[in-house]
């Protein structure tokens, strides 16, 4: 029945390639009105291209998104994915990978591969990637898609950026002649690339559209050495502006700022107890708070939720709703000389908020001598994994995941605000039953509201410190930017992969829909604001400090994704090191601002090629150090980043303790 499925997935993605052309092979051009006039092998390829761009002159970059219907991945229940919420966008995503196809496949034979990403710099770089806005090459690697080697001619050629390209620019893309078949064969010249050669004039109006923009790429491309009537393909594209990726986080940021102030927030305590015999933590704290509310149908886990939207576009207050938290109160706060500083604990892939109380998390509240809390990211948390399920069977509906993270951002603004204002005064208090003879004494500090993330709790943490109010300092480990660079490279990729090509079984349907995926991920993951965070953005976004720790050889979330977001943060890494990454500069601490600390616990490095690394256990390598809590404890104390490790932070030397 897979197999069946499969041909007929094949056929719905071939036919309109194809739609234009007699049964004489008479059509002058045959590929269909919808799709890439650049491409013969894919509807959509190559991906992005100003293909699927009109001008619009109210967008921040003067370009809208235009996807026709019926061009999209079809899924085996015929669905195709629906492009309306898509073209909303301005541009195409800053972090997602450059796709092609080309029949018979791609050889591997002299791409610039991510072990030597200079080799994409070099003049003569079979691959290239030009910002026309600044006449720069991009750093980039190329690869094709590893599980797809048995069907080549579905097989992805991915062009991946090593750092976020710049909201508003335009972009050019060349392939050369030195990019060969999987036989060593040159590849062939796609026919609407050789028409805007020749000029050729065809009927296909998205390739006439494209002519009238020809000629500046082919300036921007002969600037930097290419020489455009030799390639294979070259095209452009726009990349979404910071305006439109920010702006669900920005309306419902602002929103959530006056809701907040406008009345005191309301809380519940469900459980308040002594942990173990109260000498290392003293209480754990289970309740429900309210918070600023976007979501359809009250906020309630299930289907057919999303943000309610305006007029206009933007997200609309539907009033409160409440959302859980767990806090952990060390021993020592109750005996500390002054109040304690207060941590958010954001949580691994699909976990809860109640991680906060973790064993590795107890052990570093204690270290710290500061309260730990921890609410739900909303949209990718336990109880969102049927809404996940539901948005890889059929991606039409991703709203349903990424909008609610948007109401998970908001939920992180409620908590902090609550931490230091309800929480402080009435819960975190060295008497909150009031039962003692003295006015209960805050244990905490207000004002000292830190952030600590891991894994999923680090991808999505970037955002949770870029846009809050009350955080100015962050710690995110083991994690990253740019979903689509990192979902295939995970160990725990294959769960989520079954779903995915269950639905969408043509491979080269699934690299695109990781890639329309990337799009709505950017306005709650690390991708939308790496370049900020630590810099800011008028009066958008304040600029923070954001400590980055990465474990050599990572199976959850791959060291390409780790190194991807602090090259977009302009960041150094902290040495001495056992690695330095290319495009980042080692410096000795003390430092402030941002940085990156390389953690070596000797697990072996992943496969180079896009498929899930083995199981190491290098994701839980940082959390467990001495020395990662101890340059915690300085870094929130004193925004310095110093050196806690006997030299390189080579953990199985113990260097680390």
């Amino acid at each position: 029945m897979r197999t069946i499925a499969l041909v007929a997935a094949l056929a719905a993605t071939l036919t309109p390639i194809l739609a234009g052309c007699g049964d004489d092979g008479t059509d002058a051009f045959p590929i269909t009105d919808g799709c890439n006039p650049l491409g013969d092998n894919h509807c959509m390829t190559p991906w992005p291209s100003s293909a699927f761009e009109i001008d619009d002159a109210a967008a921040a970059t003067g370009r809208r998104l235009a996807i026709p219907a019926g061009t999209l991945p079809t899924n085996i229940d015929q669905i195709p994915i629906d492009p309306t919420t898509w073209n909303w966008a301005d541009g195409f995503s800053p972090a997602a990978p450059i796709v092609l196809s080309f029949a018979g496949g791609v050889s591997v034979a002299g791409l610039p591969g991510h072990a030597d990403p200079a080799a994409s710099l070099a003049a003569a770089s079979p691959t290239v990637i030009i910002d026309m806005t600044t006449g720069e090459r991009v750093l980039h690697f190329a690869e094709v898609d590893a599980p797809s080697e048995a069907t080549p001619d579905r097989q992805a050629l991915y062009l991946r950026p090593m750092q976020r390209l710049v909201g508003g620019h335009r972009y050019a893309v060349a392939i050369r002649p030195t990019v060969l078949g999987k036989g060593g064969a040159p590849l062939p010249r796609p026919p609407g690339f050789a028409a805007l050669l020749d000029g050729t004039v065809t009927t296909h109006p998205r390739l006439e559209a494209m002519r009238a923009r020809f000629p500046a790429v082919r300036s921007a491309l002969e600037a930097a050495g290419v020489a455009v009537d030799e390639l294979v393909l070259a095209w452009d594209f726009t990349v979404a502006s910071d305006e439109f990726i920010w702006r669900d986080a920005r309306v419902t940021r602002d929103a959530a700022r006056v809701a907040l102030a406008a009345a005191e927030q309301t809380y519940a305590i469900e459980r308040d107890q002594v942990v173990d015999d109260g000498t290392i933590i003293r209480r754990r704290i289970d309740g429900e708070l309210d918070a600023p509310l976007f979501l359809s149908k009250g906020g309630i886990y299930g289907i057919e939720v999303t943000l309610v939207r305006d007029g206009a576009g933007d997200p609309v207050l539907q009033g409160t709703y409440r959302i859980p938290f767990t806090a952990i109160v060390p021993a020592c706060a109750y005996t500390a000389p002054a109040p304690v500083g207060m941590v958010v604990y954001g949580h691994g892939l699909m976990g809860k908020g109640e991680q906060a109380a973790s064993g590795a998390i107890r052990d570093t509240a204690v270290d710290l001598c500061m309260v730990v809390v921890g609410t739900d990211m909303r949209g990718m948390s336990t109880p969102d994994g049927a809404a996940i399920a539901r948005v890889l069977n059929e991606m039409s509906l991703a709203e349903e995941v990424m909008e609610t993270l948007s109401q998970g951002l908001v939920n992180h603004h409620a908590l902090t605000h609550a931490m230091k204002t309800v929480l402080a005064r009435d819960v975190f208090v060295d008497d909150p039953d009031g039962a003692g003879p003295m006015p209960a004494r805050s244990l905490v500090d207000p004002t000292k509201i830190f952030y600590y993330g891991l894994s999923q709790g680090h991808i999505f943490g970037t955002p949770v410190v870029a846009w809050s109010d009350d955080i100015v300092r962050g710690v995110v480990g083991v994690g990253g930017g740019n979903y689509s660079l990192m979902l295939e490279r995970s160990t725990d990729w294959p769960t989520y992969k079954a779903i995915a090509q269950g639905a969408y079984p043509d491979p080269l349907d699934l690299s695109l829909a990781i890639g329309l995926l990337q799009m709505r991920w950017d306005k709650t993951e690390t991708s939308g604001v790496a370049h900020v965070v630590t810099r800011g953005a008028g009066n958008v976004l304040a600029a923070k400090q954001l400590l980055v720790h990465m474990a050599l050889g990572d199976d959850e979330v791959p060291n390409l994704s780790t190194e991807w977001q602090v090259r977009t943060m302009g960041a150094p890494v902290l040495g001495p090191t056992v690695k330095v990454p290319y495009g980042i500069a080692e410096q000795v601490g003390p430092l402030t601002g941002a940085a990156l600390v390389v953690f070596d616990g000797g697990a072996p490095a992943p496969p180079p090629e896009n498929v899930p690394a083995p199981s190491t256990g290098a994701h839980s390598l940082t959390r467990n150090q001495l020395a990662t809590r101890r340059q915690m404890k300085t870094f929130y104390e004193t925004g310095m980043i110093v050196n806690e490790c006997t030299g390189p932070c080579v953990c199985q030397a113990g260097q680390c303790d």
